[in-house]
């Protein structure tokens, strides 16, 4: 599955979500082929507000089911622009958001607070921002909220990793290039007891460090479906989409197990 040109409209609006306006009705309603998006905001149980963009499809109707988007470290989520049509096609609900202390979502409690002032604990609390997520996601009449997955790359990969053992609404997770160059008790689950994470599709390249052989390694502690996919190449996080093979390996997990 070859990359799709994102539509213009969308395009526009996302990048008018990001500027920290509110997009015109004209950014954001599509023609009924094409993507409906809103931005949305949500709390996180320990005070974040977190930004977020909200994308579903007119062709599609009904309840379905809903998968969150987590960029990686110091980038936003814009940076999955072209990915959402893909997901939107298949007939997904997308949320994709802010990561506490990247783009908007650097209010905690009303106080600004930026991930250059994040400590340990900070970055290991990053998964409740997926709590927040999940519990809006089940707000809503139109999500089926037993079929919720994440799709996370690089920072955003470990944060699904650990949701995937902490949630028990997160149905199945996309782990896009998981950092493990970080210390072992970030975002690894080493803090969180009885650590179970489950239904994962573990993607990296070959040439990406050890990003392979650590996910191999974190499989083998995986509950099934388990699998781990490797690629040729050296390209990490988001890059890795740019591989058809991969993009749809992404959609065929999905249809499976979610």
């Amino acid at each position: 599955m070859a990359p799709r040109a994102l539509p213009v409209i969308l395009t526009v609006a996302l990048l008018a979500m990001q500027c920290g306006r509110q997009p015109t009705d004209n950014e954001v309603s599509t023609p009924a082929e094409l993507v409906t998006g809103e931005t949305v905001s949500f709390q996180t149980p320990d005070g974040f507000t977190i930004f977020a963009a909200w994308f579903t499809s007119n062709r599609h109707t009904g309840r379905r089911p809903a998968v969150v988007l987590i960029h990686p470290y110091d980038r936003n989520l814009g940076i999955w622009v072209p990915f959402v049509p893909d997901l939107t096609d298949a007939g997904y609900h997308v949320l994709a958001y802010d990561v506490r202390g990247h783009g908007r979502s650097t209010f905690h409690n009303d106080v600004y607070f930026p991930r250059s002032r994040f400590q340990i604990d900070d970055f290991n609390n990053m998964p409740l921002d997926v709590e927040g997520a999940v519990g809006w996601l089940k707000r809503r009449s139109d999500v089926d909220a037993s079929r919720i997955g994440l799709v996370g790359a690089a920072l955003g990969a470990n944060i699904a990793y650990v949701s995937s053992g902490t949630n028990p609404d997160v149905r199945t997770s996309v782990v896009i290039s998981l950092i493990t160059r970080l210390r072992q008790d970030v975002l690894l689950g080493a803090n969180v007891s009885d650590f179970k994470p489950r239904s994962i599709l573990f993607m990296a390249s070959h040439g990406d460090g050890y990003t392979y052989t650590s996910s191999e390694m974190l499989a083998l502690g995986t509950l099934e479906p388990v699998r781990v996919s490797g690629y040729q190449g050296t390209a990490s996080g988001l890059a890795l989409l740019d591989n058809p093979v991969a993009r749809a390996e992404i959609l065929q997990w999905l249809r499976t197990y979610l």
